[in-house]
């Protein structure tokens, strides 16, 4: 990117829009690790380039996600955005606004919002921030001024930033999408031998990095509880281990008796396999400000138990997607008890579930409520 700032005209969008209606975007994440915004932002520019939308993305260099948006011909810049890189990564995208006729500058995570709002003062171009999770920053209060929008990833946190003194008319929600209901079914018979795992075992999974607040250590409780009635059942975690959780986990499986019956894959990139792979999916967590977990699991129909908490109740029907709980291992233990024990409701809660992501949780869905906002910041 450039050395020197160059300001611009303030000229503002509008000016800019083709007459096929294409939209001028660009993508400022401060983090190309692989997370849930940096999937996210892959998903989206790849969705938005395939509409004929212009779209660049900037983003830190080092992690995944460059290498991924190159490999679906995006152009991607890197750019340093700690210490005095941020400056470095302002004078490059005013640039980048200028010589672009870029119309929109759609922004995720914190740091990248507070470029965001110094970007918008400089050159008058609208700022769409996404609010990925619960955050009281007041950047985002900042933000919410002329044209700008910020979009929140479910209504509970859009009730939130609310409930921090933000206009309504700032804010905007739209859902994540999952491709997952595309994938071909997978052979449980098969992945479940891959995975070591005998294929007359009752799985009960839970995808998400295994830390405390993803409810590892409460459903290896609850499966204690579960096997009395259910000795062939085996827990499934799927996701990056944690290092400060896991002898503790090592421990609370040695102390259910689960040794035998619980599986650690770490990171995999194949999970629509082994949701396909699991009878129930569970999403016990602290606190979910979507739940993505949840329709991928929704997506590959599957029923869902899942903590009655944050978004979770926006994102899993209670008795109709699945089944909603306490964080307490009774109650979760009494909810997979259920589902085990009623295979017709399971299955018609994972029919449910696959028909409410194609309403509502796809990417396709996703990407046209995005092209909504952009619009309307432009007008």
């Amino acid at each position: 990117m450039v050395s020197s700032l160059d300001y611009g005209s303030g000229k503002e969008g509008t000016e800019n829009l083709s007459n096929d209606g294409q939209l001028r975007v660009l993508q400022l994440i401060s983090s190309s690790a692989t997370s849930g915004a940096e999937r996210h932002v892959s998903s989206l520019s790849n969705l938005l380039q395939q509409n004929n939308h212009h779209v660049q993305v900037v983003t830190p260099g080092g992690g995944w996600l460059p290498g991924a948006l190159r490999s679906s011909g995006i152009p991607v810049t890197e750019s340093r955005m700690k210490g005095f890189g941020w400056l470095h990564t302002m004078t490059g995208l005013v640039r980048e606004i200028r010589r672009n006729d870029i119309q929109v500058v759609h922004t995720h995570l914190t740091r990248a919002a507070y470029i965001g709002h110094a970007l918008g003062l400089l050159t008058r171009v609208p700022i769409v921030t996404s609010v990925h999770i619960a955050n009281n920053d007041q950047i985002y209060r900042r933000l919410a001024h002329r044209n700008n929008r910020l979009v929140a990833v479910s209504n509970y946190v859009a009730g939130m930033l609310r409930g921090n003194g933000i206009p309504e008319r700032f804010v905007r929600t739209v859902y994540n999408g999952t491709d997952f209901i595309d994938f071909a079914p997978a052979d449980r018979n098969e992945v479940l031998t891959g995975l070591g795992i005998p294929t007359d075992r009752k799985v009960i999974g839970l995808v998400g990095k295994v830390c405390r607040d993803k409810g590892q250590l409460e459903l290896i409780t609850a499966m204690k509880q579960v096997r009395q009635d259910h000795p062939d059942a085996h827990v499934l975690f799927v996701g990056k281990v944690e290092e400060s959780v896991q002898a503790e986990v090592n421990a609370a499986i040695d102390d259910s008796g689960l040794r035998d019956h619980a599986t650690l894959t770490g990171v995999r990139h194949d999970i629509p396999s082994l949701l396909d792979a699991m009878t129930i999916s569970t999403l016990p967590s602290v606190m979910e400000t979507f739940g993505v977990a949840a329709i991928e699991a929704m997506a590959r129909r599957r029923a869902v138990v899942a903590t009655r908490i944050g978004a979770l109740p926006e994102v899993v029907q209670h008795k109709q997607t699945g089944l909603l709980v306490d964080l307490r291992p009774s109650s979760i233990a009494e909810a997979i008890h259920y589902l085990l024990e009623n295979e017709d409701e399971r299955e018609r809660m994972g029919r449910t579930g696959q028909n409410v992501v194609r309403q509502m949780f796809t990417l396709t869905e996703m990407v046209k409520r995005f092209e909504v906002v952009y619009r309307d910041v432009l007008n």
